[in-house]
Order: structure tokens, then sequence, then C-alpha cells
């Protein structure tokens, strides 16, 4: 398992504008993610956490950096107590199955399960879902992609299963009360739509697309018909 008190080390440097020198891995697995200290910068730097401190740099160590203070911001309360708590690999199992077979409900409740594990009334805010969300993607094995161009915009989540020749779109919103949620995510699914975040997925047979709400330890999640 990870050593904490190394990795707050860390932590603070980043938060204090510095760098760290880190080894890191583009093939994980969440069996192997919480195992060492160089899965966990991994998953964070493919989720756009952190950043190279040189985007063109190579070799088996790395320089890393925050990127803005944005992210920074939400940093040091979201993404490192996230990444601290250990998920049941039986949820997660569940979640996917559920997405990847639209079932609405059953991707609803694990979610909000995973929510009421790991969420705290400090994080209440549209980026720590962001960073939930990809973040347990990331860990369960899937290539993900994180507000990178496709379409006319910047879909918040693209998981893609080349292996099976599918992908999932996500477009996440943060609703202001639980009675907005459903409607919130219809918002989420007419983006989808009007930024044609779906376009050009060339060789991908299924691509299912999901609007999520999120309200404090809920979630709404609506498949796009």
């Amino acid at each position: 398992m990870v050593k904490w008190s190394c990795v707050e080390d860390k932590f603070e440097i980043l938060m204090n504008g510095g760098e760290i020198v880190q080894s890191v891995s583009d093939e994980l697995t969440y069996d192997t993610l919480y195992k060492s200290e160089e899965n966990l910068w991994s998953v964070l730097l493919m989720t756009g956490y952190i950043t190279k401190s040189d985007p063109f740099a190579e070799g088996e160590y790395i320089s890393l950096k925050i990127p803005n203070r944005e992210i920074a911001s939400i940093f040091q309360d979201t993404v490192a107590v996230y990444f601290k708590n250990t998920m049941d690999v039986c949820v997660l199992e569940s979640l996917m199955k559920a997405l990847w077979e639209s079932d609405e409900v059953g991707a609803t409740k694990y979610i909000s399960e995973l929510l009421w594990r790991t969420i705290s009334y400090n994080d209440y805010h549209e980026d720590y879902y962001h960073a939930f969300l990809a973040g347990t993607f990331v860990g369960i094995g899937y290539e993900v992609d994180s507000n990178k161009e496709r379409g006319l915009g910047r879909p918040d989540i693209l998981l893609k299963d080349r292996n099976n020749r599918r992908a999932i779109i996500i477009e996440a919103k943060k609703s202001k009360k639980e009675s907005d949620m459903e409607a919130d995510c219809e918002e989420a699914i007419h983006q989808i739509l009007v930024e044609k975040y779906a376009e050009g997925l060339y060789g991908y047979e299924d691509i299912l697309c999901y609007g999520i709400s999120f309200f404090q330890k809920q979630a709404r999640v609506k498949k796009m018909c």
C-alpha cells in the first residue's frame, strides 16, 4: 500500500508551487492502483490534475507540477482525500457493468454509494465530481480522456474500451438543489448533442452517452437515447 506520510509531503511541495520528480506508468489496473506511490502519481497525471513540468520530457523519471491555481485550489481537500480511500472493487465492477448495459438505475445507485464513502461537505463543487469520475475510471484500468477537444467542445469524460470497440461519453453537472438533478442531466445530454462529442470516434461500434448530475452525496445518471 502507498505510504501516505511520504505522499503528503509531496502534496505539500506541489501546493506551494514546487515540483517533484517521480516515476510514472501508463499501464494500470484497479488491482495495482493502491499498491505503490508510482501508481498514485500516474493516475493524477493521466487525469490532468498534475502535469509534466516539461511537456516533452521522456524517461523513467519526470518532473511533475500542478498546472494552475484553479487545480491547486481543489487539490488538497478533494483529489488527495479521494485517492486515500480504497474503494470496493465489487462496487466498481458493478458500476461499469451498469454503464455498459445502459442501466441508469444501477449506475445511479453505485455512483451514489461511492460518493457516500468518499465525499465530505467541503467537496461539493463540480471540479471534485469531475476528478472523482476520472480517477474512478482510470483506477479500474480504462483509457480516459478528460476535458480534451472532441467535436465542437470538450466533454468532461471520454472513456475508451479499445478491446471491445466501445466508448462512454459523460458530461457532468453539479445541481444547486436535489429537485434540479433531472433537468441538469437533460442539460448535460443536450450539450453532448449540440457540441457533437460523439463524432469522430471512428472504429468504435458502441458509443454510450450519459448526463450525470450531482448533488452533495447523490448522483443521477441518465442515458442519451
